[in-house]
């Protein structure tokens, strides 16, 4: 439900111009997914800050490495998550998400 993000960001090379390709999608899945529109707004979010953080200034490949990771490893718990089918799972795994990127962006 979630790891077609990732697909997007790999075939796009991973960069600004990705994120923001999948800051889009995730937003239109949110509005067109009432019963997911949570989880992909979160995600959305979090591309879409990503751009602004960063779009005018340079990245290493390390930096952008580790922004990857954390992005990937929000999409691979929520779509445990979702797999699990356990509502409390979700919504666990959706406030974590939420807290860790509303600390990060408050940096």
């Amino acid at each position: 439900m979630f790891t077609f993000i990732l697909d997007t960001l790999k075939d796009q090379g991973r960069g600004i111009h990705a994120y923001r390709s999948a800051a889009k999608a995730l937003f239109e899945k949110a509005a067109e997914s009432p019963d997911n529109a949570a989880a992909f707004y979160i995600l959305a979010t979090s591309a879409d800050t990503f751009v602004d953080r960063h779009e005018r200034m340079p990245m290493s490949a390390h930096e952008l490495e580790d922004a990857y990771n954390a992005f990937q490893a929000d999409i691979t718990a929520l779509q445990a998550a979702h797999d699990s089918d356990d509502t409390k799972a979700i919504l666990a795994t959706l406030n974590r998400i939420a807290n860790a990127r509303a600390r990060n962006t408050a940096d």
